[in-house]
């Protein structure tokens, strides 16, 4: 079945990378404190993690809802494992140099230490390499005086899963396991079932939006399907990397110049009808093109498949 996707106004767009969405990240309150374009605030993290299926707590601090962790603390984690990598410095080029498939020889033990809380953290101006001196692109946060690395960014280099549980509000870690995917609740993006009114009777339709609260075209879609008593469902997918490439690849794949990434709001609309499904992407929101999407729902000429 063909998708299409149709582009309306100003799109919202975030990181594609973090880890969580538990309720500790929606708690947390950004001080009133003027930073400069290179600087963040960062928060304590505090969050659950299951590594290799042993429940342990990790040093990090939360950036834009995303984990930011050392490198040492990694390796000291992966030690003796599939995804273990010894770290050196090289004074002369000032580079971190990572050796995968070597054990941290440090005598560092990995221990929870206590972080500062509400810290500013600054973009991080270290360079990484592998042993064969290739430079390791890493996004990452200078905070007292230690550089911090977005976890799963990590976990894609260095060759361990990263995931979250959505379930029980836990980071999930493996060792050996690339392909660790995200934990759901049963149902979780599925959407109500709207009896929508045409000129030919009624036609069964969802409403999926992926956005989030913070974003205004979200809350300017809201309030338009709302106002025409239309129920949907609407979950926030910044941490939910394996549902973000599901979505890229359905709806934006034959559209290049979206560069990868999905832009929010996202919405998701779903005729059943005899048992088939018909699906169209919009991205953005204009009132004037959501009334002329309606109006051809009504003359049920929106939903033809191409």
């Amino acid at each position: 079945m063909k998708k299409s996707i149709i582009l309306l106004g100003l799109l919202i767009l975030l990181s594609p990378l973090s880890v969580s969405a538990s309720s500790k990240r929606s708690e947390a309150k950004v001080k009133e404190v003027n930073l400069a374009s290179d600087e963040k605030m960062a928060f304590v993290s505090g969050e659950n993690v299951s590594f290799d299926g042993r429940d342990l707590e990790i040093n990090a601090y939360l950036i834009n809802r995303s984990n930011y962790v050392k490198i040492r603390d990694v390796a000291t984690l992966l030690k003796g494992t599939p995804a273990k990598f010894n770290l050196a410095y090289d004074n002369e080029k000032q580079s971190v140099i990572i050796s995968k498939g070597k054990n941290y020889s440090d005598s560092f033990i990995y221990k929870e230490s206590k972080l500062k809380e509400e810290r500013i953290a600054k973009d991080t101006r270290q360079k990484i390499v592998d042993d064969k001196g290739q430079e390791i692109e890493l996004k990452g946060y200078f905070i007292d005086g230690y550089n911090y690395f977005r976890l799963r960014d990590l976990g894609k280099v260095l060759g361990f899963g990263v995931a979250y549980d959505f379930k029980d509000q836990k980071v999930l870690l493996s060792s050996d396991n690339l392909k660790l995917a995200d934990v759901f609740e049963e149902g979780y993006f599925t959407p109500p079932v709207n009896k929508i009114k045409t000129k030919d009777g009624e036609e069964n339709i969802s409403f999926l939006i992926y956005g989030f609260d913070e974003c205004p075209y979200c809350q300017k879609l809201k309030a338009y399907l709302d106002g025409k008593g239309i129920k949907y469902l609407s979950r926030d997918i910044r941490d939910c990397e394996g549902k973000k490439d599901e979505v890229f690849k359905e709806f934006y794949g034959d559209f290049p110049e979206f560069n990868d990434r999905v832009y929010y709001p996202t919405h998701i609309m779903t005729l059943e009808k005899d048992g088939k499904k018909i699906s169209k992407c919009v991205v953005g929101f204009e009132k004037e093109n959501y009334d002329d999407i309606f109006k051809k729902i009504y003359d049920n000429t929106y939903f033809v498949e191409k």
